[in-house]
């Protein structure tokens, strides 16, 4: 791509710009004849750079497999998104004429055991599922290369980070919806031993449904970790910490070994938070820097900044965000329920009409213990 003279980084892929080798002078050419008496060249505009091709235009060489047929069957078109571990390519699977998304590992990880058992993990955890709020895997394979894809289900919409940025913070009903649907795919995972562990906005993904609200499908369980017994690959190095440190639990960020499925409901008191207030709780890039805020006390209650966040909302996403696991809900079910509490109340509020009526916000009922004994139910003769 041509840039400007002085141009350092590349405006649309940020790579450096290096010089172009030099060219030969063209060869000598004759003068044209001189212009008769009183004409005038016409005036015009001569750019300084060549206009810079938008940002989906990607040079083969950063998405090698545009154009490419994968074992015969899936074709790539073109490129979704980039990141450190890989790219993930749009394509159509041939015989079934189906939309699909590939994710690609980058050559240079074909041979780390580590990157290559994430990857496996990931086909293992979301194609074993069928839950709507995981974005499901349909196939793996290998690339000419030896480098190993995902084919997965092609999804139209936007991350919430995406939405983010656009609002800055969500609608109430909004927010807990996304919370709920997030919190829905949890209890399942958790109930077959597997932690996401890395919950975070842009692993969020809002699916567009005709007619609906967005459907959530949780993305990357390339780092979940099975926390029931002993089994599985290992998919850490020795020495580090796995997750996004922002939205860590201080267990998690501390390396604690006896993680449980609440670190991933702290990772939702995290996201909901900042869905409702438009900042994060903590900007921590470092897992000891994230200790290190987390010492200096919780951050304000999102009613603070936004008082139209009813009491429940605003204790439960500060008890999610608890220092302490053990004052957090007890599991993801616990955290649906009370979300689903929290639901109603907002859409009460919602409902209410212009009139200055006081809306009253009751307590949640607490939920009825399975271990207990079943309420008596009077018989007729009673």
């Amino acid at each position: 791509m041509p840039h400007a003279a002085g141009t350092v980084l590349c405006p649309v892929h940020g790579l450096p710009v290096e010089a172009a080798p030099s060219m030969p002078p063209p060869p000598s050419m004759p003068l044209p004849p001189a212009a008769p008496p009183g004409f005038e060249l016409p005036e015009i505009e001569i750019p300084l750079a060549a206009p810079a091709p938008p940002p989906s235009l990607i040079p083969p060489t950063e998405a090698p497999l545009v154009g490419a047929l994968l074992e015969g069957r899936y074709r790539i078109t073109g490129v979704i998104a980039r990141g450190g571990m890989g790219i993930v390519y749009e394509g159509v699977q041939l015989f079934l004429d189906r939309p699909v998304a590939v994710k690609c590992l980058h050559p240079r990880y074909t041979r780390d055991a580590v990157a290559i058992a994430r990857f496996q993990h990931e086909a293992q955890v979301c194609g074993g599922f069928g839950h709507p709020n995981i974005v499901e895997v349909f196939d793996m394979g290998l690339g000419e290369d030896g480098s190993p894809f995902l084919v997965m289900e092609r999804l139209e919409g936007e991350t919430v980070t995406q939405r983010l940025r656009q609002d800055k913070r969500l609608a109430l009903d909004l927010a807990v919806s996304i919370a709920r649907q997030t919190v829905s795919a949890l209890a399942a995972t958790h109930a077959r031993g597997i932690l996401h562990r890395d919950l975070k906005p842009d692993n969020l993904f809002l699916a567009d449904i005709a007619g609906d609200a967005p459907q959530v499908k949780v993305l990357d369980f390339g780092v979940s970790k099975v926390f029931q017994g002993d089994r599985g690959p290992k998919l850490t190095r020795a020495g580090f910490v796995m997750g996004t440190p922002a939205y860590m639990a201080p267990e998690q960020a501390r390396g604690d070994a006896d993680l449980d499925p609440r670190v991933d409901l702290y990772a939702v008191g995290v996201i909901l938070y900042e869905m409702l207030t438009g900042r994060i709780a903590y900007a921590a890039r470092t897992p000891g820097t994230l200790l290190t805020e987390m010492q200096r006390g919780l951050p304000p209650r999102p009613s603070e900044g936004r008082p139209e966040v009813p009491p429940s909302l605003d204790a439960l996403v500060m008890r999610c965000m608890s220092l302490s696991r053990e004052d957090r809900p007890r599991d993801a079910v616990a955290l649906q329920r009370e979300l689903g509490s929290v639901a109603s109340v907002i859409a009460a509020y919602a409902g209410a009409d212009d009139e200055p009526t006081e809306v009253l916000e009751r307590a949640p009922r607490p939920p009825l213990d399975t271990h207990d004994d079943p309420p008596h139910v009077p018989t007729p003769g009673e």
